[in-house]
């Protein structure tokens, strides 16, 4: 944990990668918990509240951390103490084991990159960061149904555990339901603990939601967005089995053989639903029902300790039988391991030799790296889409969103927009207290020390997560100083979310402030320019 917080202490840039403007989401979250908003009462948020949290205090804890590495680890905060507890009484018996189940929490909590690639430059990926934590806290909890026997532990352990998923992420959560169903069933948990820990769940969500309100408003911000993401289930699943056979195959096909073992011989040495063969079925099932709603993290990681602890059942097996155990399970866990230790390790090797930014105006957000090159490149991207903006209108395609450059680009471009923000109010001695940006993430009220907008969603995506414009929305848009709008490129997606809003945005004086960004500005603070074409 040292060498984490020293890399947090120090101003560290690393090498950016695809759809890295995920991460501008905890920026925007940090901002609003600052000022006093309470996630899901006063902001929608595609996710729980607790990674939010987390990265709030741990910001105002380590000023110059790097957001996309303090967005990954701040989750540590409750993950070691858990998994210190998941392995607490195998420690004290099997070393080796313990460090089998260790190594992998280690390297897939630390390693701030997915398995899928979406770009073939080294870069470490700022998206799907609430996915890989909350895949972490399913490791541990099967960690802990698997090795923890101390029976006293394990309510406490369940109810912190099954917490923490439904604060980071409601599908971890019915993940997490299904394994606890299946050690109860298994015998590896007594219905008596499990009592317990659902009561302690229950008066834990009753005092978050006492004072805040925060917990049923967050259960009617996940019926919402289950509604409006309902028909995109099947194309999902079908998405989901094709790119992760290097896991569902070699899985499936221990199944089969441990089913066809108990066939054969008529017997299991364990109890008939604590069989390996359960184990493995409810952890795909799960694994699978977690990644239709996700992209490309840490996919089935939490079969790692079902299949140590298939191992340490398997001794009485003859040694062909045995050996074909440990082949397909080294086939299921292996290349996701090595794909993203690789891309971690291959960024770190790299970055000493990338170009860094210097852009004071945009703060911690300028602590990336990248190509010499591929930032030349980013910085004519302005002007080439100022002149062939249209052509991302009328042939959309969220591809270029992975593009490094678009990703450094889109940093120069905030700068610019801070700096336009400043010599205008500067100019005209106003200040806008209060911002909102028609676009995917809003940084800008923390660039700039500012109020959000609220009962807006944080992370827009037109269809997924933007929900219908209630009263309350709209009179808080109504109520922002100064909206701003991007003009490069110009997107189906910005122009959809503009629309959604349009009928708060009327009688809004348009003001050009750089030739890639409008400001919408309030009524009643106009201003005697030259307004920008509608």
């Amino acid at each position: 944990m040292i060498p984490l917080v020293i890399l947090l202490i120090l101003p560290v840039s690393i090498p950016i990668g695809p759809m890295y403007w995920d991460t501008y989401l905890y920026l925007d979250a940090a901002q609003r918990i600052w000022n006093g908003q309470v996630p899901a009462v006063d902001f929608l948020t595609p996710v729980g509240p607790l990674g939010y949290y987390l990265f709030a205090w741990g910001l105002r804890l380590f000023q110059n951390a790097q957001p996309l590495l303090l967005a990954q680890w701040c989750m540590l905060v409750v993950a070691v103490p858990l998994m210190a507890l998941a392995v607490a009484d195998v420690a004290r018996e099997h070393r080796p084991l313990t460090l089998a189940l260790v190594v992998p929490f280690l390297l897939f909590a630390v390693s701030p990159a997915n398995v899928q690639a979406f770009h073939p430059d080294p870069g470490l990926d700022g998206f799907g960061v609430y996915n890989r934590h909350a895949v972490i806290l399913l490791y541990v909890m099967t960690t802990g149904l698997l090795f923890l026997q101390d029976s006293r532990k394990m309510a406490l352990f369940l109810a912190a555990v099954m917490l923490a998923l439904f604060l980071t992420k409601v599908t971890g959560f019915l993940v997490g339901g299904l394994l606890g169903l299946q050690a109860l069933l298994a015998g590896k948990v007594s219905l008596r603990h499990s009592v317990l820990a659902a009561s302690l769940f229950v008066v834990a969500l009753a005092l978050l939601e006492l004072p805040t309100g925060m917990i049923s408003a967050y259960v009617r911000e996940i019926l919402q967005l289950v509604e409006m993401n309902d028909g995109s289930m099947l194309p999902r699943s079908v998405s989901t089995a094709s790119a992760k056979l290097d896991v569902l195959i070699p899985v499936g096909l221990l199944v089969l053989v441990l089913a066809w073992n108990v066939w054969k011989h008529g017997k299991s040495d364990t109890r008939s639903l604590d069989h390996g063969v359960w184990w493995l079925c409810v952890a795909l099932f799960g694994g699978w029902m977690f990644e239709t709603q996700n992209t490309g993290s840490h996919e089935f990681i939490f079969i790692w300790p079902i299949l140590l602890m298939l191992w340490t059942r398997i001794g009485h097996l003859n040694p062909r039988l045995k050996m074909t155990v440990l082949v397909l399970a080294a086939f299921a866990t292996i290349p996701t391991a090595t794909k993203v230790a690789h891309r971690t390790i291959r960024s770190a090797m790299v970055s000493p030799s990338y170009a860094s930014l210097d852009l004071p105006l945009v703060k911690n957000m300028q602590q990336v790296r990248s190509r010499a090159d591929i930032i030349g490149h980013a910085q004519y991207l302005e002007t080439h889409y100022q002149n062939h903006g249209h052509v991302y209108t009328d042939l959309p395609n969220w591809h270029y969103y992975s593009n490094l450059d678009f990703q450094l680009y889109w940093i120069m471009s905030a700068s610019h927009a801070v700096e336009a923000i400043l010599k205008f109010e500067a100019e005209n001695a106003v200040k806008l207290a209060s911002l909102m940006t028609l676009d995917f993430s809003n940084p800008f009220p923390w660039l700039l020390d500012r109020q959000a907008t609220k009962h807006i969603q944080i992370g827009a995506v037109p269809g997924r997560t933007v929900p219908p414009m209630t009263p309350k929305t709209k009179e808080a848009v109504e109520a922002t100083a100064g909206v701003l709008r991007p003009k490069c490129p110009s997107t189906d997606a910005r122009h959809i979310i503009e629309d959604h809003y349009r009928e708060a945005l009327t009688s809004r004086q348009v003001v050009e402030l750089t030739p890639c960004w409008d400001l919408l500005l309030h009524q009643d603070l106009a201003v005697a320019r030259s307004p920008a074409a509608p």
